[in-house]
């Protein structure tokens, strides 16, 4: 791996590649620089934002043709759209009326959803035509609207008569089609299947509740436990033919997409790992006296594969009897392929499970020293990024086992990965700064 130099960021949350791979999108104070993405010391265009209002940029996004992107100041109640081939068009978008509490982009490119405070209104804005917006009410917005694979469906969860309904959403006509309702306490996430042909609603922390819906508005199951304190966490795999519904209770309930019951439990367990389990502990390595003299602040690691029995740390011991944002599966994604399942749990928070979803079978644990901050699939290939707050960059490849990549400098910590959508590259974010990792052939 491949390191470029290190530039500014002002919010390790806006920093993002184009959807078509060849441009990095950075928010620096006021402005934003879009940067060519092979070559992030080339710079393609710089945008200055009129938010005098701390913090600047509080959001970016692109479209999905990667010819606009919109930059939003919710302390402004503003949002500004540019665009990369014309530099002195421009769109900006003020609600009047209530403030924006954020904003998003539709699935074809060209209007934006905004959400007005007291969830009161969803707000749909056309950046080619200012006479044209619609609203939408009653909207739940903490949970964003999903779209279909395809972009003609938009998924909205609303509230209203003290029910939670799903509003299923024409994107040329902006009109409702159906509107079904869900047996929830309180919906708290939406997602469509990646063919398109189910959508999947979970209940709030307490309940643990998950509701299929096929494409015809139909409800196909309602799977519900009276144990488990909830849904943490939901994934679809890539085929659509398998939904992961990762609890509280530190269990991943694999459900199939003809009977919608579990075909498989996956536990994390702190004891009992099989000895066909590859487990790599990060270890410290001693330094030499040279090194002590010059007093590096860096302290040198490598993994080894832990002998079996292997054990793995517990931050804190789990209270079954509450739905603590601290515990249950925190993290879930599968790989490109869909093969593969990654997934964090928060009362072992050092250790990254890897699981083999044809054998529904563990088949390999990291284990760091630090909490794992963030881990990501690349896009195309079974390669898993990992960072922990440390200088250095995990990359974990099936049949390869870890490649460590450090900086040279030990004050850089990364606390954020954003794979480059072709998958050749990703940004690595440290506080108020960033550089590009390249991954060698």
């Amino acid at each position: 791996m491949e390191f470029s130099d290190l530039y500014k960021q002002t919010n390790s949350n806006l920093v993002s590649f184009s959807p078509d791979g060849k441009y990095l999108a950075v928010a620096v104070d006021h402005r934003l620089i879009i940067r060519n993405s092979d070559s992030p010391k080339t710079i393609h265009r710089v945008f200055s934002c009129a938010y005098d209002t701390l913090p600047h940029i509080e959001e970016l996004a692109w479209s999905c043709d990667s010819q606009f992107i919109f930059t939003a100041s919710y302390a402004m109640s503003r949002v500004d759209v540019w665009c990369l081939a014309d530099e002195s068009w421009r769109c900006s978008i003020v609600d009047e009326v209530s403030c924006i509490e954020n904003a998003m982009w539709a699935s074809h490119g060209r209007h934006i959803l905004t959400f007005s405070e007291l969830d009161l209104r969803l707000s749909i804005w056309s950046i080619e035509n200012a006479d044209d917006r619609r609203f939408i009410q009653f909207p739940k917005s903490r949970v964003p609207p999903v779209f279909h694979p395809e972009g003609d469906y938009m998924a909205v969860a609303q509230r209203h008569d003290y029910h939670d309904y799903i509003g299923i959403y024409n994107t040329g006509s902006w009109t409702m089609i159906r509107e079904i309702a869900v047996e929830t306490i309180d919906l708290a996430g939406l997602k469509w299947s990646p063919d398109g042909l189910h959508l999947v609603a979970w209940d709030l922390a307490g309940n643990f509740c998950a509701v299929v819906v096929n494409v015809g508005g139909i409800v196909k199951r309602v799977y519900a436990e009276d144990v488990g304190l909830g849904v943490r966490s939901c994934e679809w795999a890539p085929s659509g033919q398998l939904l992961a519904l990762g609890g509280y209770d530190q269990r991943i309930r694999m459900l199939n997409h003809l009977t919608w019951r579990p075909l498989s439990t996956l536990v994390h367990k702190a004891q009992g790992i099989p000895s066909s389990v590859d487990v790599f502990n990060e270890m410290e390595i001693g330094q030499s006296l040279a090194q002590e003299a010059r007093m590096e602040a860096r302290i040198r690691t490598r993994f080894d594969l832990a002998q079996s029995p292997a054990a793995i740390r517990v931050a804190h011991s789990v209270d079954v009897h509450r739905a603590d944002r601290k515990m249950g599966v925190s993290m879930l994604e599968f790989c490109a392929d869909g093969e593969l399942l990654a997934s964090v749990c928060e009362g072992m928070p050092n250790a990254v499970w890897i699981w083999k979803v044809t054998d529904m079978k563990l088949l390999s644990v990291v284990q760091t020293l630090r909490a794992v901050r963030v881990c990501k699939w690349s896009p195309v290939e079974r390669t898993l990024a990992i960072a922990t707050g440390t200088p250095t960059v995990y990359l974990w490849k099936q049949g390869e086992g870890l490649i460590l990549s450090e900086f040279s400098s030990a004050t850089v910590t990364v606390g954020g990965l954003v794979w480059n959508p072709n998958g050749d590259s990703l940004a690595v974010l440290s506080k108020g700064m960033f550089m590009v990792a390249f991954l060698n052939e």
